[in-house]
């Protein structure tokens, strides 16, 4: 669910920010631009992890017209990247017959799931206001199944 991800990126320092070291600059920078930020293919980010190690920020460059300072960093951060499938623990925040609104605690608190994605077969109880999986296990009580796997001999008899 959680993973720490090598990113690499431009980090722009201001000039204001140049009477700090340029790590703690670059800190703050990355501390900004990332976290609560969504990253195709890489997941969300929810923070910096550890300290950029001083090799691994790059000599800075400025651009004509600009007093900034631009440094190439590597650093790592913890994303959140939950796999195809996998099983999260939530409450139920609402529940309606489009859907229900989970809740992972303080993490994220808007999660909908869209009632064609309920297990099959399910359906919602407008009595209860509650969605119900009314799972056949094919336990024979339906008309039909007496004799199927009862003890009565050849011609119906015990």
């Amino acid at each position: 669910m959680f993973v720490i991800a090598t990113l690499a990126d431009t980090i722009r320092i201001d000039p204001q920010l140049f009477f700090q070291s340029t790590r703690t600059s670059v800190h703050q920078e990355i501390d900004k631009k990332y976290p609560n930020r969504v990253l195709m293919d890489v997941g969300l980010v929810i923070c910096r992890y550890g300290d950029v190690p001083v090799g691994q920020i790059g000599d800075g460059m400025c651009v004509p017209g600009e007093g900034a300072a631009h440094h190439e960093v590597v650093f790592r951060c913890i994303i959140f990247r939950p796999f195809v499938e996998e099983v999260c623990l939530g409450h139920i925040v609402e529940s309606t017959e489009e859907g229900i609104t989970v809740s992972l605690g303080d993490f994220f608190s808007d999660i909908f799931i869209p009632a064609y994605w309920m297990l099959r077969p399910s359906e919602f109880d407008k009595k209860s206001g509650l969605w119900v999986w009314t799972p056949d296990y094919g336990d024979g009580e339906e008309d039909g199944d007496e004799g199927e796997h009862g003890d009565e001999g050849e011609n119906g008899e015990n």
